[in-house]
């Protein structure tokens, strides 16, 4: 890159989109990564951040646009991080992220681009609306308690009165928590990220989209008086969903202890103030309970689509290893079809929820072990016919994945939401001796530029 000012405006052709949703254009003296603009456009663009192999610009006007570009719904789109392809029609989006798994299934994978020609994202239900968890950052500014959304690449807050990509009831509660925020004050302040003070770091809201059933938690920095304790209780009393809209009686309030500094939003200990601390969500035929801390996935309907694709290719197994297994959802569509699970899951909370999940649906054919899955397989001993891997984000262990061709297993089901990882960890497995049989994409997270996909490689 040259060495011209952070406010120049060149005009770019964009031919690719990045895996964090911006357009990619490459110019003579490097790659620009262009937020707000598509592949196939011409924009004028402001560069903003310029490293030694790139830059990074802002669009400023679009002079050919994309036949795919609408107009963003949110009113806070682009200063807000949530969201990076607002600005694109839903189809046009879906085109984009089997663009993503395809690319990085071939450059970084390896694999024939052939074998995905006819890549395809299966669709969302739902696209606006679909999000039943929300993660709210709390600060103090001017001794005022505020919340929102962290604006892109920042921990500087968006204000926000709502989001479109919440479900309708998270929305609900959040308004009302603004509302009692503004018209009371309370005996805690907001967060202080420079110097770890302030006592409310974030506001999580969750809801069953089938239940009804919704859940607040206050993550908290250090001990709270019994005065504060009870002031956050009226306060979320106050947020508690309105039954004639829709909800049920069924709401829970916890408080989630998190005193170290840093990014990570909860901590290991949570207290129930009301209700059970639970909530549950139907997926299917299954009815699966998790709490403040546990994963789940954001999307339920298309959860059930995904779930039910990746049991199906693991059909025909009589014995399937699970591996990062969380609270059983997937789990519970794998029991339904083999004779028997092994599951493995590192967070103690969630294989004792997984448990209640797997007795609640009458599974008793599922071994649930409690561990790393790198440091629990080199112990495992079983015949198993099929592997299910549901990583997060950094994909598997090097020890996993040696493990997994040890056991002579015959069939890999891999589900991953980083296709990058994943063409990283299938490339290993074709290097001994494995075939990628197919490979399905999902989107999972409507208005990202974030994709689920289900690999499937076998021997």
């Amino acid at each position: 890159m040259n060495s011209r000012r952070n406010t120049d405006i060149l005009t770019l052709t964009v031919s690719g989109l990045s895996s964090e949703g911006a357009g990619i254009s490459r110019t003579e003296s490097g790659v620009v990564f262009v937020h707000g603009a598509l592949p196939g456009e011409k924009v004028r663009a402001r560069i903003v951040a310029r490293k030694k192999d790139f830059a990074v610009a802002d669009t400023v006007t679009v002079d050919e646009a994309s036949p795919g570009r609408v107009k963003p719904r949110c009113r806070y789109y682009g200063k807000c991080g949530g969201c990076q392809l607002q600005h694109a029609g839903y189809d046009t989006q879906l085109q984009l992220k089997a663009g993503l798994v395809r690319d990085a299934m071939t450059r970084i994978g390896g694999f024939d681009p052939e074998i995905f020609a006819g890549l395809t994202c299966e669709p969302s239900p739902e696209s606006w609306g679909y999000r039943n968890k929300a993660a709210f950052p709390v600060q103090d500014i001017a001794g005022r308690i505020v919340t929102g959304f962290y604006r892109a690449g920042t921990h500087r807050l968006e204000l926000i009165r709502s989001c479109p990509v919440n479900a309708k009831r998270l929305n609900d509660i959040y308004t009302r928590l603004l509302d009692g925020l503004s018209q009371n004050h309370y005996p805690f302040d907001g967060y202080n990220e420079s110097n770890h003070t302030g006592k409310l770091r974030h506001i999580i809201a969750r809801t069953g989209i089938n239940t009804g059933e919704s859940l607040l938690s206050f993550v908290i920095n250090g001990k709270l008086s019994a005065k504060s304790v009870k002031a956050l209780a009226s306060l979320g009393n106050l947020a508690r969903p309105d039954t004639r809209s829709g909800g049920t009686c069924a709401y829970t309030l916890t408080v989630n202890h998190n005193s170290k500094p840093g990014n990570v939003i909860l901590g290991p200990y949570t207290e129930t103030l009301t209700g059970s601390g639970t909530i549950s969500e139907t997926l299917g035929e299954y009815r699966l309970m998790f709490d403040t801390a546990s994963f789940f996935q954001v999307n339920t309907g298309q959860a059930e689509r995904l779930f039910s694709y990746a049991a199906m290719k693991a059909e025909g197994a009589r014995n399937v290893l699970e591996l990062y297994s969380g609270v059983g959802s997937l789990t519970c569509w794998l029991a339904g079809k083999s004779e028997t699970v092994t599951s493995v899951e590192e967070w103690r909370g969630a294989v004792k929820m997984a448990g209640r999940n797997l007795a609640a649906n009458n599974f008793g054919n599922v071994r649930a072990l409690c561990g790393r899955s790198e440091d629990v397989i080199g112990d495992l001993r079983g015949s198993y016919d099929a592997v299910v891997l549901d990583p997060p984000r950094d994909g598997c262990g090097r020890a996993v994945i040696e493990a997994v061709c040890d056991f002579g297993v015959k069939r890999a089901v891999y589900v991953s939401c980083n296709p990058a990882t994943l063409a990283r960890d299938c490339r290993v497995l074709a290097g001994k001796g494995w075939r990628l049989e197919s490979v399905r994409a999902f989107d999972m997270f409507p208005q990202t530029a974030h994709v689920e996909t289900a690999a499937v490689m076998v021997r």
